[in-house]
């Protein structure tokens, strides 16, 4: 009886922290930043995707400008772009996060693109990531490595 009351609470424990571990979100000036994620790649992946949700509670429009990683030969912002009928991937300079607003950084929209990793990332890991905002400064956030069919819930923040 004491053993399956054990087993029962260890269970119930782990159910309630696995929410929670997923769970993390970062604060630059006015800019939340919201559960920052990156897909899990192949061993020598030359690229990554870095995704999250930033969102402005001050009185004026603030801009992502810059990411950095440590584990990347460099990192830059991206967007998609309809041309000719194809969509495209495009490098931009910034990303608008007007006041009191939000703006999602998703699959197939704005995300990094954390080019020559230095190492492998699985599901699990977590690696740093510097965010610079043209009016809130720099943050640092930890993205964790999440796999491909953990996307969907992202999208829906």
């Amino acid at each position: 009886m004491l053993k399956s009351l054990k087993t029962a609470a260890i269970a119930l424990i782990a159910v309630i922290a696995s929410p929670l571990s997923l769970a993390h979100d970062y604060e630059a000036g006015k800019i939340h930043i919201d559960h920052p994620w990156s897909r899990e790649a192949p061993p020598n992946a030359p690229v990554i995707g870095g995704f999250f949700q930033l969102t402005n509670h001050g009185d004026s429009e603030d801009a992502l400008i810059a990411a950095e990683s440590p584990i990347a030969g460099h990192v830059e912002i991206h967007t998609h772009k309809k041309e000719d009928g194809v969509m495209k991937m495009i490098k931009i300079d910034e990303v608008r996060v007007p006041a009191n607003d939000s703006v999602l950084f998703k699959p197939g929209s704005f995300h990094l693109m954390i080019f020559n990793p230095t190492q492998t990332l699985k599901e699990g890991d977590r690696f740093p990531m510097t965010l610079t905002f043209k009016n809130a400064g720099k943050v640092e956030v930890e993205m964790a490595v999440e796999k491909q069919g953990h996307m969907e819930k992202h999208m829906h923040h």
